[in-house]
């Protein structure tokens, strides 16, 4: 178990650029090496270099587990070939889901793990893509008054914190269909409740923004059990 602060292109939203899951990490090949080499000491999972679109929003454009990641459809078509080499190389060979939804923040509009997926109202004609490309059961759900489950979140397989103003009943629900141990309400970055943007986690390491604080980490590292 292992956690760092930190921050990306002089940012704390380190979620903003990067995507983890227990099977792989994704970042910006302009990622200075310095980073990638302390990062690489807290995730033990391989490490890849990709754009999306020729963007460095991976966590962004992207949502994923370790069956399977959901793309836009806007990804090229070399970054679609570089993706395919690289999950050639995982096992179970994790699918790729690339759905053509004009809105395509998938990051934002996705929350799951490797036990179940909740998904924005936006994506309920792409449910059963969804479902296919990341092997869990995935329902149409927002909370907290927010049509971005995925952007308002932050999970693993152990737990999940979701924003502020989600009410006790949200939290259930998601704990049921995540299929988490706890669950429960956090910010992240000193106040800001949009959790994704400012982590990525796994099951066993995470990176936070240089700008949570103290509380909040011991919060949030204690629900995800990092």
């Amino acid at each position: 178990m292992a956690i760092l602060r930190s921050q990306v292109y002089g940012r704390s939203l380190i979620g903003v650029y990067l995507t983890a899951n227990n099977a792989y990490v994704l970042y910006p090949p302009t990622l200075i090496n310095p980073l990638l080499k302390k990062y690489k000491n807290i995730f033990k999972e391989p490490f890849y270099p990709i754009t999306i679109h020729s963007s460095n929003l991976l966590g962004i454009y992207t949502a994923s587990n370790k069956f399977g990641i959901i793309v836009p459809h806007i990804i090229k078509d070399d970054e679609y070939e570089k993706l395919k080499d690289i999950f050639k190389g995982e096992n179970n060979s994790p699918q790729i889901g690339v759905l053509k939804s004009i809105d395509n923040a998938y990051g934002n509009l996705i929350l799951c793990n490797d036990k179940g997926a909740i998904i924005s109202s936006l994506l309920k004609d792409f449910r059963k893509e969804i479902e296919d490309a990341l092997n869990v059961e995935t329902v149409v759900f927002e909370f907290a008054n927010s049509y971005l489950p995925g952007s308002i979140s932050l999970a693993n397989n152990n737990g999940c914190l979701v924003h502020p103003l989600s009410t006790d009943d949200e939290i259930e629900y998601i704990s049921s269909i995540l299929k988490v141990d706890e669950a429960d309400v956090s910010t992240i970055n000193r106040g800001v409740p949009y959790l994704s943007s400012g982590a990525i986690v796994n099951d066993k390491s995470g990176i936070f923004g240089v700008n949570s604080t103290g509380p909040e980490l011991m919060r949030i590292t204690s629900i995800l059990q990092l």
